[in-house]
């Protein structure tokens, strides 16, 4: 991937903000959700913020793997399987962000072989324009391609661009200045040293 790759920082009043509207969207239809399934890790905290907004208690999920902090894998594969019963069940999958619709694709497939769902529905709070997939409900879409950061993978995101950076006893304000130039966000002092000590362990 880019090492001049654009970045969206995403804050945790914007993940708040965009779960509340999915679940505006999700009331509006007539789709009764039994359990929610989420794609980890992506979707585990978004997963939570709208099983407590719609009142449903049935939260699930399984785990794809498909990035390495901003750097994308081969392929993408289901690492932790689900372990729930969806047979007869009416189940929303959900993902963050809908990138290449690669995860969706398997996602889907997965849950095909786990049992057989009543109805099956997807939902991501971002779609990118450039994906193979579209689900079934998504918040806003982003058509100018940029690697979204979202407040749980802040670490692990800007622990892989500084890696490829390899400054030797940079201070943050170079890192920092390097990251604008490259990623066009503005980073902190204390999300540049966590992604440090990350890079360390």
């Amino acid at each position: 991937m880019d090492e001049e790759l654009p970045c969206t920082l995403i804050t945790w009043e914007d993940v708040y903000s965009l779960c509340r509207r999915l679940a505006q969207q999700l009331r509006q239809e007539n789709f009764r959700i039994d359990v929610i399934v989420a794609i980890g890790r992506g979707g585990y905290i978004p997963g939570r913020l709208l099983s407590d907004m719609l009142g449903i208690h049935d939260l699930t999920g399984f785990k794809i793997e498909h990035y390495q902090g901003v750097y994308k894998q081969h392929q993408a594969y289901v690492k932790y399987p689900l372990n729930a019963d969806i047979n007869g069940r009416n189940v929303l999958l959900l993902d963050d962000v809908c990138d290449s619709g690669d995860t969706f694709t398997v996602g889907v497939e997965h849950l095909r072989r786990c049992g057989k769902a009543n109805e099956l529905r997807t939902a991501a709070m971002h779609l990118k324009t450039v994906s193979s997939y579209i689900p079934d409900f998504y918040v806003e879409s982003v058509s100018e391609w940029r690697w979204l950061i979202y407040p749980w993978a802040v670490n692990e995101d800007l622990s892989s661009m500084l890696a490829k950076m390899r400054f030797d006893n940079a201070d943050a304000a170079l890192l920092q200045r390097e990251i604008k130039q490259r990623h066009d966000i503005d980073v902190t002092d204390r999300q540049i040293e966590d992604a440090l000590i990350l890079l360390k362990q």
